[in-house]
């Protein structure tokens, strides 16, 4: 397979991710002082669904120099996030029953996307660094 079988946004789209990320941080920066008075569910989701689209626009981005090194990697990368996320649904009702008694997890989908995220860039990360 060639690099150029698999379609990624062109590298500048990095900058629109990294100022997805700073607006709702910001965002919920202003709500968390009560600058402006916003409901906390309201605040929660939108901080979720906009730090969600930057990571995803992120995570498709190019390299600033893309080989066939770099989407080997990020295709490892991508794997190893997907069998976390497989995992991680599969264990939390057991670990669940374990301490809280119930089999229902209190993590909704957004937060397991969120972690999927934060686990998808420390892989690509770290294999990029030490290979």
């Amino acid at each position: 397979m060639e690099s150029s079988d698999i379609k990624l946004l062109p590298h500048k789209f990095k900058i629109v991710g990294y100022v997805l990320l700073t607006i709702s941080i910001l965002f919920f920066g202003i709500a968390v002082t009560e600058i402006i008075s916003v409901e906390k569910k309201i605040t929660k989701n939108i901080f979720f669904d906009l730090i969600l689209i930057a990571f995803l626009i992120l995570a498709l981005s190019k390299e600033k120099i893309e080989d066939e090194r770099s989407m080997k990697l990020r295709l490892v990368a991508f794997a190893a996030t997907f069998l976390y996320g497989v995992l991680f649904a599969v264990v939390s009702p057991f670990v669940s029953i374990l301490f809280h008694g119930s089999f229902e997890t209190d993590i909704n989908a957004s937060q397991l996307l969120f972690t999927m995220f934060l686990w998808y860039f420390g892989v690509f990360y770290f294999m990029k660094k030490f290979n």
